[in-house]
């Protein structure tokens, strides 16, 4: 099976996921050449992905495509670029062009329902972020619970006029491209489109765009083809998984496993209805169903809730009194989940009660009970729908054991950088004003390989790896990329 894949960013999570996802899946998979997509703030070369697509496209059974690189050239650029409307929509043509001339294609796109930051910082985002992020952030969500009839007008006191136009108009244009998406879908352009919400919430201008965006699609008759839900990084990697069930014909059957199923009700941060129905979600995403019992699954999804505290990391500090009210439930799920190893069922374990790293009380249980290495999969990365999309993608791709030996070095990958790396190390490392200096990356990345080699050394499961060639893609400590090597 060949593959076109046209990332989100350069980010490892858009590029390097899926790069390893397809050689555990024995899939030949083909990215843009790096010096066409984006660097950080500097949006990639749109006029020569096209070109690329154009050259590359014959050749490929599928085509997973960002409409963010697409159209204005990575994530941060959709965010902070000034282009005009009529310049990005025109960009969308591509998919027209190469579907005509290959209607056997299956073209899988996602787009995004752009974010809006509650921190005061422009990293990511327009320059006066740093002045007006939490005003923005309060006013959408103002604004939008009132029109729901939930709360009290919006303010506008202390509230920059001029960045709120700003954001407005950029909104506007990100609308009319996720409008001109359903569009191609209706023409059938589309195999699968999916428009997930960035850092969503229950109220904001993302889910009011969200909900006209669904309207819409009702008032044509509604369509299966197309998803909504939260999340953004690990969508390429759950279409990924999408085309492959598709190609083989196979719809995965999943049988879930709460460890809390109460807790399944919660609403994780960043997110906008209850982890049940996220879980649901990214499962009609990768293409599988639910089913209820374990000798009929393909795969077990083990998954560990958000914990009561909803915050979104985790910290001593407010975690004693969730480790008091959840230590003895995950003591039992981790029992169970080496039952289901014993009986040589696959295992998938999202690991959800804090974004941005690792449940340590849930770590210390599987280590504990289980061999991580006879996981088919884990994930505790990022938010509870990025964490469980490319788990479930990574339970997929190994299925059929195409290739073992990548599947162990990925399943290796998740454990070292999102309990090693997120949760052990990095709150730890000096936090950046802005960004790192290169020189201040360099000593940090030799700092964080010693520290995680120490750490690796203390895992029976995980000693027979090495972490090699540390890097700060974009010079901060949030994300983090490695080789790893057998020693």
């Amino acid at each position: 099976m060949r593959v076109g894949f046209v990332p989100l960013d350069e980010r490892p999570v858009n590029s390097r996921y899926p790069r390893m996802l397809a050689e555990m899946a024995g899939i030949q998979i083909e990215l843009p050449p790096p010096e066409l997509l984006s660097r950080f703030r500097q949006p990639g070369d749109c006029a020569g992905i096209a070109d690329w697509l154009r050259q590359r496209s014959a050749s490929w059974d599928a085509l997973v495509v960002s409409l963010e690189t697409l159209v204005y050239g990575g994530l941060v650029p959709s965010r902070i670029g000034g282009e005009s409307l009529a310049t990005v929509v025109q960009r969308l043509s591509i998919l027209r062009e190469i579907k005509a001339q290959q209607p056997e294609l299956r073209v899988y796109g996602f787009s995004l329902i752009t974010r809006i930051s509650k921190n005061r910082a422009s990293v990511e985002e327009p320059a006066y972020w740093h002045e007006s992020g939490p005003e923005l952030y309060r006013f959408s969500q103002q604004h939008d619970a009132y029109r729901w009839g939930a709360g009290a007008p919006p303010r506008h006191e202390g509230l920059n006029r001029q960045h709120l136009q700003d954001l407005l108009r950029r909104r506007a244009r990100n609308h009319c491209i996720n409008l001109a998406t359903l569009d191609l879908l209706l023409d059938d352009v589309f195999d699968l489109l999916v428009i997930s919400s960035d850092d969503t919430s229950e109220y904001g201008f993302g889910t009011r765009e969200k909900a006209w965006l669904r309207e819409w699609t009702q008032r044509y008759g509604g369509d299966e083809r197309l998803l909504m839900y939260p999340g953004a990084d690990e969508v390429g990697s759950a279409l990924l998984a999408r085309a492959l069930t598709v190609a083989h014909g196979w719809q995965p059957r999943c049988r879930l496993h709460y460890a809390i199923p109460a807790d399944a009700e919660r609403i994780a941060p960043f997110e906008d209805g209850p982890l049940r129905l996220t879980v649901e979600r990214q499962l009609r995403a990768v293409g599988a169903v639910q089913v209820a019992g374990e000798q009929d699954a393909d795969l077990i999804i083990a998954i560990n809730p958000p914990a009561p505290s909803n915050q979104d990391f985790y910290n001593p500090d407010y975690a004693e009194s969730d480790r008091a009210y959840r230590a003895s439930a995950l003591e039992r799920f981790a029992a169970q989940i080496q039952a289901w190893i014993r009986a040589e069922q696959p295992v998938v374990v999202c690991d959800v009660a804090y974004p941005n790293g690792s449940d340590p009380v849930l770590i210390e249980a599987l280590q504990r009970h289980c061999d991580l290495r006879h996981l088919a999969a884990y994930g505790a990365w990022n938010t509870a729908g990025n964490s469980i999309g490319v788990a479930l993608a990574q339970g997929i791709a190994g299925h059929n054991n195409a290739d073992s030996a990548a599947a162990q070095q990925f399943l290796a990958h998740r454990f070292i950088e999102d309990y090693a790396y997120m949760h052990l190390l990095r709150p730890g490392l000096p936090a950046e004003p802005t960004l790192y200096t290169a020189e201040q990356a360099t000593a940090l990345s030799a700092r964080i390989e010693s520290e995680l080699n120490a750490v690796l050394a203390q895992i029976p499961s995980l000693r027979g790896w090495r972490v090699r060639h540390v890097r700060l893609p974009w010079q901060r400590r949030f994300e983090v990329d490695f080789d790893l090597e057998r020693v």
